[in-house]
């Protein structure tokens, strides 16, 4: 991947409609289906940080003067905002350069309205990467769509049917969709560190064919449930039931992130034969399985306790062993902080996969 490619904008082919359907699919799923995951942030998911205006009297007074000006007007691409990626993949002005600005209107609330807005356009553009750079196929469901019928999608590799090797890749909750791991990491930080670009790119190489979940579009953009993805779980559900297991792959591994620890727990409690026959490793980061594991079955656990890893927020020096639990080993990401896990335990990650999958080469023969 060529830092000339990296850095070509491709302009935004959404309409408004799929602009209120992010926003909708990110409200609704956050008052429903993940309510009860109140020790988790949004963003996988963190919001971007600043005061709010009401946490000022005198500030919040001066602001109610501009509210009423609508200062802030969604755009419908990152151009129109001014911004590209530059060949870094650091979001910049395409005026003078500059990184990503929060605070350029006049009040607090539209800022903040802003950032989401952009965070949209970031969706569009994340999605024309996975389908132009990395020639993924955009997938509809349900497969059985009715006309007028609201439909979500996740995207794959034209080989993943036929592949012997795949990959699944879950994200967290929150507002981040497919080929996301951090909204605040990508406007803030680097496309390479927020995104998936980097796991996507390490499977092609070792000859994986991958799956991108978009656990997080829920409903259409008039908060109509999409059949079979109304949860994160039902999502990732639904993906295996009608995709993983009409595959050939018998090599499979899945990389979840936070939220994305639930979803693999769903699938390898429904599907629990078909899992544990074709699933050689599970790689989780910062997942909170605690939470999840506590009304698994036995036998789900004891599926997932040979091959599981957690890469969790530490100080410690990534890899350290940090211990096991009832679903598998602890290691430490080599990052404290909770949005970063993935991008600093890639590397150790895809030495464990490549090493889990060689030992199941040797065990076969």
């Amino acid at each position: 991947m060529s830092d000339e490619r990296m850095s070509q904008f491709f302009p935004r082919k959404s309409n408004a409609s799929i602009e209120n359907k992010r926003n909708a699919a990110s409200s609704t799923t956050r008052r429903s289906a993940r309510s009860r995951m109140m020790n988790e942030s949004v963003d996988g998911a963190h919001l971007h940080d600043f005061h709010l205006e009401s946490m000022n009297p005198i500030r919040s007074r001066q602001a109610q003067n501009y509210e009423t000006k609508n200062d802030f007007v969604e755009k419908s691409s990152l151009t129109d905002y001014r911004y590209c990626f530059d060949a870094q993949g650091k979001l910049v002005s395409l005026d003078d350069g500059k990184p990503f600005r929060f605070n350029v209107c006049r009040n607090d609330h539209d800022n903040q309205t802003r950032y989401h807005a952009i965070g949209r356009a970031i969706d569009e553009y994340i999605y024309e990467q996975l389908e132009g750079l990395y020639h993924l196929k955009r997938i509809q469901i349900p497969i059985d769509a009715r006309p007028g019928e609201p439909t979500g999608f996740f995207f794959a590799s034209e080989d993943f049917q036929d592949a012997d090797k795949l990959m699944i890749i879950i994200h967290g909750t929150g507002v981040v969709r497919a080929g996301q791991w951090s909204r605040k990491l990508i406007i803030n930080e680097n496309i390479h560190v927020g995104s998936q670009f980097e796991y996507i790119l390490h499977a092609k190489q070792l000859g994986f064919a991958v799956i991108v979940t978009n656990t997080n579009l829920n409903t259409d953009e008039s908060t109509r449930f999409i059949r079979g993805s109304e949860t994160a779980e039902q999502h990732g559900c639904y993906v295996w039931e009608n995709f993983v297991r009409q595959s050939v792959a018998r090599h499979i591994c899945i990389v979840a992130h936070s939220y994305g620890g639930a979803v693999m727990l769903e699938m390898a409690s429904r599907y629990t034969p078909d899992f544990d026959k074709r699933v050689f490793a599970v790689v989780l980061t910062d997942s909170p399985m605690k939470c999840y594991i506590k009304n698994a079955h036995p036998n789900v656990l004891k599926v997932l306790k040979k091959r599981t890893i957690n890469w969790v927020a530490s100080t410690a020096k990534v890899n350290t062993k940090l211990g096991d639990r009832d679903y598998g080993l602890i290691r430490s990401a080599g990052h404290t902080l909770h949005e970063w896990t993935s991008h600093t335990a890639c590397v150790d990650i895809f030495r464990f996969i490549t090493e889990a999958f060689q030992q199941v080469q040797r065990y076969k023969h």
